[in-house]
């Protein structure tokens, strides 16, 4: 496969292996969310109760985020990657058998501590493995494995539930998926290269002396708001609030919303690759701004989607915006983390991300339910539209090291 081998000839072995490994676990945890809004209705809540659902997985990563990152700086990667992987694994298998919604909730923030632990590990190798002049693209082959997965999951999901009529069949899938990754990674997942002069003696300053430095850049600030904004739009869009709208406003079923969900991923995974490179060539802050205002524009184009094509249409557009966003954030971050402290930085970075993955889709949710479902994508365009304005007074962080 040569054109797979010159996009990832710079990049590190271990974070192709670890990116792959994370397109496994994506696409477990992707198989479920064309059902998670459904089950949820199966259960008689209402659409911020659907949006409790789907954010109960980030509840349980939040805390983890911060946990693990500081476990990643002091142990083995391979163990805590592994052992997240299998959380994951048997949380989706206890979702399967949940006979209460409160019990689905617990599972689904458990399997949010694995996710945790396996995904700030992937992160923090890209930070430790990547140089700055690299780093767009090293996180745009990240994401983009994630979002094979992503993209893959949802169709798959939905085609499980429609064949099976069992809106718990994706899970199984999620569970198996996410054991073959606990097992194979203890021979796949390496370790940590051995830390430099630097890195050791950056190792002793206290990790409430790092935060407290970084917290006085505002571009490391905005890079957190970003990706909380981020995380919130895509989890409240395409998790909640799209499915949602395809239902009562068009009648899509599972089969229709998992493909819509797979559309926008894959617009997304088109871009990203694109994106990463522009990241290191154009600079960071350029796409950042120009990526906002598009999203802004894409997030508009929902509420006159009154028809299947143009759904498809509105789900391709808003992936591609996001994907050429989605990079930008970790780049930044990863530019501006401090040498020995990846893990810690990284879960700030991912801590800010899970908090909008919780809110967004109960955002969305409640004002689907009550402003109803044209003011709630005209609201989260506002809020996009801010956080651009916001993003002027960044500065460039590609020569920051």
């Amino acid at each position: 496969m040569p054109f797979f081998r010159s996009l990832t000839s710079d990049l590190d072995p271990q974070v192709i292996i670890i990116s792959l490994m994370t397109l496994v676990i994506m696409l477990g945890s992707s198989v479920i969310s064309p059902v998670l809004p459904l089950i949820a209705q199966e259960f008689g809540v209402s659409y911020a109760g659907a949006g409790a659902l789907v954010a109960a997985f980030a509840l349980g990563r939040i805390p983890f985020d911060f946990i693990g990152g500081a476990a990643v700086d002091r142990w083995s990667p391979r163990l805590i990657a592994c052992g997240g992987a299998a959380i994951v694994a048997v949380s989706a298998a206890l979702s399967v058998v949940a006979k209460s919604f409160s019990a689905l909730l617990w599972y689904r923030l458990i399997g949010g501590i694995g996710s945790a632990l396996f995904t700030i590990t992937a992160m923090a190798f890209l930070a430790r493995t990547v140089a700055p002049q690299r780093m767009g693209q090293a996180m745009g082959f990240y994401q983009s494995m994630l979002l094979v997965g992503v993209s893959i999951g949802p169709g798959v999901g939905g085609f499980a539930a429609s064949f099976f009529h069992d809106l718990r069949a994706p899970f199984w899938a999620m569970s198996v998926l996410s054991l073959v990754v606990a097992i194979v990674g203890m021979w796949w997942i390496g370790e940590f290269p051995p830390a430099s002069a630097r890195e050791a003696a950056a190792r002793q300053d206290s990790t409430r002396e790092v935060l407290s430095q970084l917290l006085r850049d505002w571009t490391f600030v905005f890079a957190c708001l970003l990706t909380f904004l981020l995380f919130g739009i895509r989890s409240g869009i395409s998790l909640n609030l799209m499915p949602l709208f395809a239902q009562e406003k068009i009648g899509l079923g599972e089969t229709g919303i998992g493909v819509a969900q797979s559309l926008c991923s894959l617009a997304n995974l088109c871009v990203l690759w694109h994106a990463g490179r522009l990241l290191d060539n154009a600079g960071r802050r350029w796409v950042t701004l120009v990526s906002l205002w598009a999203t802004v524009l894409t997030i508009l184009l929902y509420p006159w989607a009154n028809s299947y094509a143009l759904l498809m249409f509105a789900s391709i557009a808003f992936g591609a915006a996001i994907g050429y966003l989605g990079p930008a954030p970790a780049a930044v971050i990863a530019d501006l983390t401090p040498p020995g402290k990846a893990g810690t930085v990284m879960g700030v970075y991912r801590g800010a991300g899970d908090t909008g993955l919780l809110l967004g889709p109960v955002v969305a949710g409640w004002l689907a339910g009550h402003l109803g479902f044209t003011l709630a994508f005209v609201v989260t365009a506002g809020w996009t539209a801010l956080v651009a304005v916001m993003g002027i007074g960044t500065r460039e962080t590609l020569r920051a090291k």
